[in-house]
């Protein structure tokens, strides 16, 4: 076996995002999100790999869309863009067996993009969660990039207390 099969190369995400976890979103037991914060304060919004529509693969029936985009928005820093509180609505994913999860945003910041594609096609979040079943993009202001760290859990902090619960 040569050197380059056995070295396994960090993803885009190791390599680019630091992890960060929002606990019982919404008030929902299990109900996590992830947000990815890249070096320049880009925020990407996921489910957690915990959540229940992952790690049980729960078949969803439905996500409606709570939230939408200003589409007016201009500039780098996407002028003119919604900035939400961590409690905006964005998602309500109904699954089967009458289990319904609400996503909120889970931080503060500009609001660029929400991801209409797993609306169209729910089966992203379980199959690409890590990719192209984002949720939506937030860009924090500086302070308030500072504050959202501070009111999430690390990557070790969340593990730690999913091996507890």
């Amino acid at each position: 076996m040569s050197l380059a099969k056995r070295i396994k190369y960090p993803s885009v995400i190791e390599r680019y995002y630091t992890k960060y976890y929002c606990k019982n979103v919404h008030n929902e037991l299990n109900n996590d999100t992830l947000v990815l914060v890249h070096s320049n304060r880009i925020c990407v919004l996921m489910l957690s790999e915990r959540h229940p529509v992952i790690e049980k693969s729960l078949k969803i029936d439905s996500i409606e869309s709570l939230a939408s985009v200003n589409l007016s928005m201009s500039g780098k820093s996407k002028r003119g863009a919604d900035y939400v509180q961590p409690n905006k609505l964005l998602y309500r994913i109904k699954c089967e067996n009458n289990q319904n999860f609400t996503i909120c945003a889970s931080i503060k910041g500009r609001l660029v993009e929400v991801n209409d594609e797993i609306i169209k096609t729910p089966s992203l979040l379980q199959q690409k969660a890590q990719g192209e079943g984002y949720l939506a993009i937030f860009i924090p202001s500086l302070k308030d990039g500072e504050n959202n760290l501070n009111s999430l859990m690390t990557e070790q902090d969340y593990n730690v207390s999913k091996q507890s619960s």
